[in-house]
């Protein structure tokens, strides 16, 4: 049996065989670049939030998508309805014009995460997924992917897919929307309801369960002693968008925006 190193060999019409370590920067080599799974990005921009819902002001975490100019207003047009709907987290908006496209920043659902964990409250992201709704209800997490498993976001994954009926839920009450799934400490229950208050009086919504300590949230478990906290996806804006038939690029928990500069959809459309 041949045991291997993290160094690897190459060979090429200029040189000798070499040992090259994957991580060194090398004239003509192009640096290899380590995993970074979506839990840790995600922790990463939890702890950079600085937003104060009652000032509004501060950092949020931001999604960012991609349209041509002429179909802003169409895009604007599905956003408002998906807001509307209560699909969304937030209706702040930042446009910023690039060329012949315009790029729209919107608030992502681990902004409350973020804004929990400020609060002192240990907040962890579990997973991504689609949400079953019935007769505007969530009944249940059909699919789910773990934040600490994969490397890219689990929403962009299933939106990609096509999986969603967004526009079902919003004409029937029937459909499929994104969602996600957070775990915190069951004593902190009371602490988050008191936040979860504020953040809606600044329009910042999208919880669509918060469970008992020790029970499942939407069909998925969650640890012993903890509670679950069921949210909306901010990505469900570009789903819908997509299924109206808008092409629109798309990257979930992208960024942090301050949302002094973000906009009402209404001043928009």
């Amino acid at each position: 049996m041949r045991i291997f190193s993290s160094t690897i060999f190459f060979k090429n019409n200029l040189t000798d065989e070499k040992l090259i370590n994957p991580f060194r920067r090398l004239d003509g080599v192009k640096t290899l670049q380590p995993l970074v799974f979506t839990l840790a990005r995600i922790e990463n921009l939890m702890q950079q939030v600085s937003f104060d819902p009652v000032e509004m002001e501060g950092r949020i975490i931001t999604n960012t998508s991609l349209v041509k100019k002429e179909r802003l207003e169409e895009t604007l047009a599905v956003f408002y309805d998906t807001i509307q709907s209560g699909l969304a987290v937030s209706p702040m908006i930042k446009l910023v014009e690039q060329g012949d496209r315009v790029k729209i920043k919107t608030a992502c659902s681990l902004t409350i995460c973020g804004v929990l964990l400020k609060h002192g409250i240990p907040v962890r992201p579990k997973g991504g997924g689609l949400i079953e709704v019935v007769k505007r209800e969530p009944a249940r997490f059909t699919d789910m992917l773990m934040y600490w498993a994969t490397t890219i976001d689990p929403i962009d994954v299933l939106t990609a897919q096509g999986l969603t009926d967004i526009m079902g839920m919003m004409r029937t009450g029937d459909g499929r929307v994104l969602g996600n799934l957070q775990e915190a400490p069951m004593l902190a229950r009371d602490l988050i309801e008191e936040v979860l208050d504020v953040l809606a009086l600044a329009e910042f919504t999208g919880v669509m369960e918060l469970g008992e300590p020790n029970m499942n949230v939407l069909g998925v478990s969650v640890e012993r002693d903890h509670v679950g906290i069921a949210l909306v996806g901010g990505t469900n804006l570009v789903a819908a968008a997509r299924e109206c038939g808008i092409d629109v690029e798309h990257e979930s928990i992208s960024d942090l925006t301050l949302v002094s500069e973000m906009k009402h959809i209404e001043a928009l459309i």
